[in-house]
Order: structure tokens, then sequence, then C-alpha cells
């Protein structure tokens, strides 16, 4: 649950100084999956809010969030999985985004570190 908090409902835009690495805020996870999903901005809240009283990564959860958000958005309940199924596309899309970053920020370290050794190294 904590990594879901973390990359999906932040409050407020979280900058890394210009470097393009925003991570998405609740407002953008909501506009994400309203247009995605085909749904208004407050339908799309209401799933975003349904979702996050739940653990979203856990499958055995998964029915009970369904029928939570069929009932937030009085629908049925293959319409509240396509909700579900969007929202979990968001959410997976962004942790592979995020983690892509830190990979190769974590790279550019690695490589920069081993350059300044060896130039150390040869003076």
């Amino acid at each position: 649950m904590a990594c879901y908090n973390v990359v999906t409902v932040r409050e407020t835009p979280h900058h890394d100084k210009g470097k393009g690495t925003d991570k998405m805020t609740k407002t953008t996870f909501i506009e994400r999956l309203a247009q995605k999903a085909n749904l208004t901005n407050e339908q799309s809240k209401l799933v975003v809010e349904t979702i996050e009283e739940h653990n979203l990564f856990a499958k055995s959860e998964k029915p009970e969030i369904v029928e939570d958000i069929a009932k937030a958005l009085d629908c049925g309940h293959d319409q509240a999985e396509r909700y579900f199924v969007d929202a979990s596309q968001i959410i997976d899309s962004e942790i592979k985004s995020q983690t892509v970053k830190w990979i190769a920020g974590t790279a550019v370290i690695i490589i920069a570190g081993i350059i300044v050794y060896r130039l150390r190294k040869n003076k």
C-alpha cells in the first residue's frame, strides 16, 4: 500500500529540480483515469477514492474493490471492473516509468563515479 500512496496520491506536485521526473499527483491520476475510462472527473475521483480504501496490490481484494466501485458509481459489475483495470494500468505504467527513471539515474551516477575514479587514478 505504501508504494501505491507514494506513486499515485500525492496532493501536490513533486518536482526534481526541473529534471522531468515529476511524480503523478492525485489530481493527475484522476484526470488520466477520466480520460482513459471516459468518465467525468467527479466519477473518476470516486473511483480513485474507492481504490484508496483498499490494497490495490492484494489480488484477494479485487472483488471487493470492484463491488465498491460499482456501488459508488451506480454501475454494473462489468463496467466497474473495466474502471478497476484502467486504474490499475495507469498505476502500473507510472510504477514502471518511475523505476526506469531511477535505474537510469543510478546508472549515470555509477558511470560518473567510474570516470572520476579512473581520472584520479591516472594522475
